[in-house]
């Protein structure tokens, strides 16, 4: 028994560094539309028998699967069945949010819209909560309803301004939906901000300075003269350029 239980805790942790190093494949166009952060996933990991029988479920639910030599994503179906099956475990909410997830990878975004929506009102506790504004907002934009995802994902950032697992990918797709709304001032100070963060290893930072370089070159009008005698600090920013990475001791090169 004492044996099962830590083959199901290995798989368990394994499944979360897996959504963790997968986060980024929530994109649009190059939109980041959701970072799934599960720390604290499952704190009650076996309080009932319910929760226990949902949690081998879940685990017994490939995320990937492979066909020849390809991997493939599991659809949205056994993740939706276990939340149908178990609304009131810690494993059917989290199956839910995969489920949801899915629907939208899977480009199905009227049915992720659903699922969000239904997470939303079944979940309002969830840690995931903010993830499923995310996805709703996300699933606009999939729509092609621009000016309403904008609006959505401006709403997230109203209320979730001071997490940055949460506002940092925001920022950057407000920026992306600027431009495409004809509001390039707007979405360069998104960049601007975004390209502050004083760390090479950072992927919204090195995207920011990336989409504000091109989006100077489109619209050189926006770029800023430099302060005749000024600290370099409150020198105009290198957009469009990143920070050389640090070279690591013994890292082979490419």
């Amino acid at each position: 028994m004492e044996a099962d239980s830590l083959q199901s805790t290995e798989r368990y942790l394994k499944m979360l560094a897996w959504l963790h190093a997968n986060q980024k494949k929530l994109i649009i166009g190059g939109c980041v539309v959701a970072v799934i952060v599960l720390a604290g996933v499952f704190v009650a990991w076996q309080k009932t028998e319910a929760e226990s029988s949902a949690n081998a479920r879940l685990l017994n639910v490939p995320l990937e699967t492979f066909h020849g030599s390809q991997m493939t994503p599991t659809p949205a179906g056994p993740f939706l069945d276990l939340a149908k099956q178990s609304p009131n475990t810690e494993a059917g909410e989290y199956a839910a949010m995969l489920g949801a997830k899915a629907l939208f990878t899977e480009g199905k975004y009227p049915e992720a819209h659903q699922e969000f929506s239904k997470f939303i009102e079944q979940y309002p506790d969830s840690p995931l909560f903010p993830q499923a504004r995310v996805g709703l907002a996300a699933c606009l934009e999939g729509e092609g309803k621009t000016l309403d995802a904008a609006q959505k994902y401006q709403e997230i950032l109203s209320a979730y301004s001071s997490d940055a697992n949460i506002a940092t990918p925001v920022k950057l797709t407000l920026a992306r939906l600027d431009e495409a709304l004809n509001k390039p001032e707007q979405a360069l100070s998104y960049y601007e901000e975004l390209a502050r963060v004083n760390n090479p290893y950072d992927p919204w930072a090195a995207e920011a300075r990336e989409r504000g370089g091109l989006l100077l070159l489109k619209h050189p009008e926006l770029r800023k003269a430099p302060p005749a005698s000024a600290a370099s600090s409150s020198a105009p920013l290198n957009l469009g350029s990143s920070p050389q990475a640090a070279k690591t001791p013994g890292a082979a090169k490419p």
